[in-house]
């Protein structure tokens, strides 16, 4: 009998033993896949780790004086005397924001704004627009983003066409209000931003002599434009031009006047404004732009897949035919954020297409993004600009079209993972309960034990 006892409680031992180890084998091979698997499981458990990371280096350091929150009012006007349409926008003062960034159905509307208020005329009726206002602090990173205010335009509103305008916002990150008299800078290539009136308008941009570059404002008429390499020291005249896209008679001009100073020749920033061997000598343009292309891309594509691209040149001064010139390709969200860029030379001639493929990384997440090409010619820059929508990897393909993409089954596989264990807890306690009460029965001696001895008689 007790022979039998201990066989059966070295049975449950081993049973024991081999589910605990099964179980941490499992958890094991999981974690494994987890950091070690290239898609979206890892990514997102490498980036829950560096948020942590970043919450504990942002709980111990020291905030000074972080912007408030903007609380944004939004107002459709319709002006019948002036015969226009806007929005206004209007939020408190705050002492600790250095300026404000706009932006307008996730997309840049104004930057580098001081005012605590905006008015919005690049509207048309019968539309719902969302505004987003970021504060940005002047001490470090610190900026505060305000809840989305959403303003719907009036259906019916007699408006006359505004009338053109384009301005210049921002030179260098700063408010060209800030500055005292004609800005002066170090920086070889100032960043300028700015707005229009004519939502898509082609912008043409010149620094005095030195450059001239095309390219095109976004739905909200806001623009933004560096120069490809370094500007020389000295005095300089930024103009740019706007024109409405469907009537080329529209236009309107702005410029500015700003100061490059010189700078220690062993400037890092200096030697990152150079041209290097894959740029052109410089030569004063004509004012005029030598190229005109059209770009057009996918208008889908999958995680991990190809991207196709082609540029078809139309006009083509004879002077740049057939040779070498670069191209700078770069993909941006929906915020104008840079995910990957890449430069490639490229031999162009008129009515030539130009084909390039581009890998889409898998950690991408899907949405909708924008692919610019940007042609170098000496001192003049050609930019061009289409949209594309990356949709999820599909894993599986069903018969009747449907698809479920790896993002869907890693979701799922969360609360699998999660009742798996609920069941596991709930049979480990049924388990040890029945083990107690097997022990208790083991230590005690009943009369059936006895009886079962021999101790008793019929």
């Amino acid at each position: 009998m007790e022979k039998k006892q201990d066989i059966r409680r070295l049975w449950l031992r081993k049973i024991l033993k081999i589910y605990i180890y099964a179980l941490f084998v499992s958890l094991g091979i999981y974690l494994v896949f987890a950091f070690l698997d290239p898609g979206l499981l890892s990514y997102d458990l490498r980036a829950k780790f560096h948020a942590l990371a970043a919450d504990t280096i942002i709980v111990t350091a020291r905030a000074l004086d972080p912007p408030v929150q903007p609380v944004v009012t939004g107002t459709a006007i319709c002006n019948q005397v002036s015969g226009t349409l806007q929005i206004d926008l209007d939020w408190a003062d705050d002492v600790n924001t250095y300026n404000y960034d706009i932006d307008r159905d996730n997309a840049p509307l104004v930057s580098s704004l001081i005012n605590s208020s905006y008015n919005d005329g690049v509207v048309i009726v019968a539309t719902t627009y969302s505004y987003v206002v970021t504060a940005n602090g002047p001490v470090g990173p610190g900026f505060a983003i305000s809840v989305p205010v959403v303003v719907t335009t009036p259906g019916v509103c007699e408006i006359t066409a505004p009338a053109p305008v384009v301005t210049i916002m921002s030179f260098v990150g700063r408010n060209i209000d800030s500055y005292n008299g004609t800005p002066r800078v170090t920086h070889r290539r100032p960043l300028f931003t700015g707005t229009t009136s004519m939502a898509n308008a082609t912008i043409l941009v010149t620094v005095g002599s030195s450059f001239i570059a095309q390219f095109l404002a976004n739905s909200n008429g806001y623009w933004e434009w560096q120069p490809p390499y370094g500007v020389s020291s000295g005095s300089h005249v930024f103009t740019v031009t706007a024109t409405d896209p469907s009537d080329g008679t529209r236009q309107a001009t702005a410029s500015l006047r700003f100061d490059t100073l010189k700078r220690d020749a062993t400037d890092s920033s200096q030697k990152n404004d150079s041209r290097g061997n894959d740029f052109l000598t410089p030569n004063a343009p004509n004012q005029s732009v030598p190229l005109e292309f059209t770009l057009s891309v996918d208008e889908s594509v999958m995680q991990g897949e190809q991207l196709h691209t082609k540029i078809v040149i139309g006009i083509l001064k004879e002077r740049y035919s057939q040779i070498t010139v670069p191209i700078r390709y770069s993909v941006t969200d929906e915020e104008g954020t840079i995910i990957f860029g890449e430069t490639r030379p490229t031999s162009i001639e008129a009515e030539k297409e130009i084909l390039e493929t581009f890998p889409i990384p898998l950690y991408i997440a899907s949405g909708k993004y924008s692919l610019q090409a940007e042609v170098l010619l000496d001192t003049t820059s050609i930019s061009r600009r289409a949209t594309f929508m990356v949709q999820e990897l599909p894993l599986i393909r069903l018969s009747s079209g449907e698809s479920i993409a790896y993002a869907d089954i890693i979701r799922q596989l969360g609360w699998i993972v999660f009742f798996v264990l609920i069941l596991f807890f709930l049979w480990l306690a049924m388990f040890i309960r029945e083990f107690a009460l097997y022990m208790q029965g083991d230590r005690e001696v009943t009369e059936y034990d006895l009886k079962r001895a021999g101790y008793f008689r019929k």
